[in-house]
């Protein structure tokens, strides 16, 4: 029963503002206004409303699922230290 309600409100809506858009359009005001500048001007409040969703939104942290290469400490290759480093010279 909630959800026909919240669908028939939901209509209801949509149909109210859209008469209202047409009846605004059909009056001499809208005729006066350049189709571009119309257009321009929804096309700007749209990208600033879209940069402002996009600033507002919480940030996530990024999940790599690979596994973490750690380096080795160097006194785990001492014994081999010449054998892995062939430019240098031992003492």
């Amino acid at each position: 029963m909630n959800k026909s309600s919240q669908m028939i409100s939901h209509v209801l809506a949509a149909g109210v503002a859209g008469v209202a858009v047409f009846s605004l359009a059909n009056t001499s005001i809208m005729a006066a206004l350049p189709a571009d500048v119309v257009l321009g001007v929804g096309a700007s409040v749209a990208i600033f409303g879209l940069a402002l969703y996009d600033y507002s939104r919480r940030a996530r942290a990024l999940v790599v699922p690979a596994r973490l290469l750690r380096p080795t400490l160097p006194a785990a290759h001492a014994g081999d230290r010449n054998a892995s480093c062939p430019d240098r010279i031992a003492a």
